[in-house]
C-alpha cells in the first residue's frame, strides 16, 4: 500500500465534503429499503471511498453483521478508518485496499454485494458486476448504482457550441457519440446483470437537481471530476482542451448570468440476486 500524498488527501477531503452530499447520500437513501437485514451476515461494500456507505449501513444491518469495505485509494481508506474510529462501530467494519474490478475473496462468501461508486462505463460496470456476482452467495442481494449517460445534458449542448467556435465539431462529434455508447443506460445495466448471471433484476432510475454558482465551479466540482470529467477531457485534442473548456465555463456564466446554474444528474440503481448457476 503506497503512502498517500497531499494531492490524494485533498481528493479524499473533497470527496467527503462534496461528493458524498451530492451523490452518495441520495443514492444510499434510495437504496436503504433494499439492503438485506440478515443476522450474522457478511456484507461487501466495494469502492467504499471515505466510508459513508459502510457507516450508514450500521444503522440498517442487524447486530452481528460484518462489513468488508474495499477501496483502492489509500487516502480515502485513511479517512474512512479515522472516521470509523470516531464512532462506535463495535468492530463490525473492516477496511481493505482492493478495487471492485479485482476482488481477492473466494466465490460465494458474502450475503450482499454493494457498489455505489467508481462505475461509469459499460466496461467498468461489467467487470464490477462479474466480481460482485462471483463473491456473493447464492440468493445474496447485489446493489449497484452508477450515473447515466443522460446526466448533465446542458454540458453537451454548450460543448457543441464551443467545438463549433473552435472548428473542432467535425473531429470531436464522432468521439462524443462513441463515448455515449460506452456509458450506462437502465437497459444496458440490466443487460449486464443478466450476462453476469444475476436474477430478480430490477433497475430504478433516479434523477435529482444539482446547483452550481457558475460554469467554472461546475467544471471544477469534485463530483464532476470524480465521474465524467476525465472522459470529457479525452474527447478534446490536448492542445485545444484549455480554450474549449474555458469557452464552456464562460458560456454557462453568460447564459445563466446572475442565476444559479441548475442541472440534473441521473443514476440507475440496480437490485438483483446472485445465483450459483445450478438453479
Amino acid at each position: 500500500m503506497s503512502k498517500p500524498t497531499d494531492s490524494t488527501f485533498e481528493q479524499a477531503r473533497a470527496y467527503k465534503a462534496v461528493v458524498e452530499k451530492l451523490w452518495a447520500q441520495p443514492v444510499f437513501e434510495a437504496s436503504r429499503a433494499l439492503v438485506p437485514c440478515e443476522e450474522a451476515a457478511t456484507v461487501l461494500v466495494a469502492e467504499a471511498r471515505c466510508g459513508f456507505v459502510p457507516l450508514e449501513l450500521l444503522s440498517v444491518l442487524k447486530e452481528g453483521t460484518r462489513i468488508i469495505a474495499l477501496d483502492g485509494h489509500d487516502a480515502m481508506l485513511d479517512v474512512a478508518r479515522k472516521r470509523a474510529e470516531s464512532v462506535d462501530t463495535q468492530k463490525r467494519i473492516f477496511f481493505v485496499d482492493q478495487r471492485v474490478g479485482k476482488i481477492s475473496y473466494a466465490d460465494g462468501v458474502f450475503r450482499a454485494g454493494i457498489c455505489f461508486d467508481g462505475l461509469l462505463t459499460l466496461r467498468q460496470t461489467e467487470q464490477a458486476m462479474g466480481e460482485l456476482a462471483r463473491v456473493s452467495a447464492d440468493g445474496a442481494t447485489v446493489l449497484i448504482a452508477a450515473p447515466l449517460a443522460e446526466s448533465f445534458p446542458e454540458f453537451y449542448d454548450i460543448l457543441d457550441e464551443a467545438l463549433r467556435a473552435h472548428d473542432l465539431l467535425e473531429l470531436v462529434a464522432p468521439r462524443i457519440a462513441k463515448l455515449k455508447r460506452t456509458l450506462l443506460t437502465p437497459s444496458r445495466l440490466a443487460a449486464l446483470a443478466r450476462a453476469a448471471g444475476l436474477t430478480q433484476i430490477a433497475v430504478e432510475k433516479l434523477s435529482w437537481e444539482l446547483a452550481f454558482a457558475g460554469g467554472h465551479e461546475f467544471l471544477q466540482s469534485p463530483l464532476i471530476r470524480e465521474t465524467f470529467f476525465p472522459h470529457w477531457l479525452g474527447l478534446i485534442p490536448s492542445s485545444d482542451r484549455e480554450p474549449v473548456l474555458r469557452y464552456v465555463g464562460d458560456a454557462i456564466d453568460t447564459y445563466w448570468h446572475g442565476r444559479i446554474f441548475r442541472t440534473q444528474i441521473s443514476a440507475a440503481l440496480l437490485s438483483a440476486k446472485a445465483s450459483d448457476g445450478d438453479a
